[in-house]
């Protein structure tokens, strides 16, 4: 177990230190990374922020709250990029369907370890990261919650728990390039795309059916949306009055799509091991 965690801090180590000599190759390429990630941040909440702008209680939240939604929504961006923008690792479908998961197979490390580490961004990832932070901050001061200690231990488990929740959903998707790799390359980064156009729309007035969808099959609801309101119920009435069951429904499903995850990337592991990859190319990967 001792080396196991010498092996991970080693490789992280290591790919935060490749990614701040990429990040810092040129002052330039600094600058507009850093403004490029900026104006992306802004504009995935612009629209929400300019429809709760003009629509009071718009979908069930205040204007206030919705601030507090979207920024809770950009850091969850946030901390994905941080620990999965490099090398494909979040769009796990590319390497697959790439054929080139071999790459991280002829490492002398378990493939669970290359794979955990291998995307570690903590320069070029940490500018949507640190809006998300100033955003959410902004936020929970606009909204009047309580900040207390267990106000922000329940909101680091969430973030963590609603970047599970999207890792283990896209690694999901990723498997069908086991079996179709050239049709289904990208199938990752369009699951992507749906969370990050659809996540930071408030819930509260959408038929009950849709929602029951939105917060089990495709949790985009269990990614922004429900844990907001979780954590804003809990900072302005306390915790005693959350139902118990609402509050572990992040973690709960994030763990059983975490678990399918696994299971099913096992099985196209073992597919993988028969058949292999009909093809290989070096594009996008770095």
């Amino acid at each position: 177990m001792v080396d196991n965690f010498k092996i991970l801090f080693r490789l992280f180590c290591l790919y935060g230190k490749m990614d701040f000599l990429w990040f810092l190759r040129d002052f330039r390429y600094f600058v507009l990374q850093l403004v490029s990630d900026c104006i992306s941040g802004g504009c995935t909440i612009a629209g929400i922020y300019l429809l709760s702008a003009n629509f009071e209680h718009f979908a069930g939240m205040n204007r206030d709250e919705i601030l507090f939604m979207m920024g809770y929504s950009v850091l969850v961006d946030g901390t994905f990029m941080v620990f999965f923008a490099g090398n494909n690792a979040g769009i796990i479908s590319r390497i697959i369907g790439r054929g080139q998961l071999d790459h991280a197979l002829l490492q002398p490390v378990p493939l669970w370890t290359e794979l955990a580490t291998q995307g570690f961004s903590p320069f070029s990832g940490s500018p949507m990261f640190l809006f998300g932070v100033g955003l959410t901050w902004y936020g929970v001061c606009r909204s009047s919650v309580l900040i207390s200690p267990g106000f922000l231990i329940l909101l680091v488990i969430y973030v963590l728990c609603s970047c599970l929740l999207i890792i283990s959903f896209l690694y999901l998707l990723s498997c069908m390039a086991f079996y179709a790799p050239a049709a289904a390359e990208d199938i990752a980064a369009v699951g992507k795309d749906m969370f990050s156009s659809l996540k930071s729309y408030p819930l509260g007035n959408i038929n009950p059916a849709v929602k029951r969808v939105f917060l089990t099959v495709l949790p985009i609801g269990l990614s922004a949306w429900f844990p907001a309101v979780i954590l804003l119920k809990a900072g302005k009435e306390g915790f005693d009055t959350l139902p118990i069951l609402s509050a572990i429904a992040l973690p709960a499903v994030a763990t059983a799509f975490c678990a399918t995850a696994i299971l099913f990337f096992k099985k196209g592991m073992k597919h993988y091991e028969l058949f292999g990859s009909p093809r290989y190319t070096g594009f996008g990967h770095r």
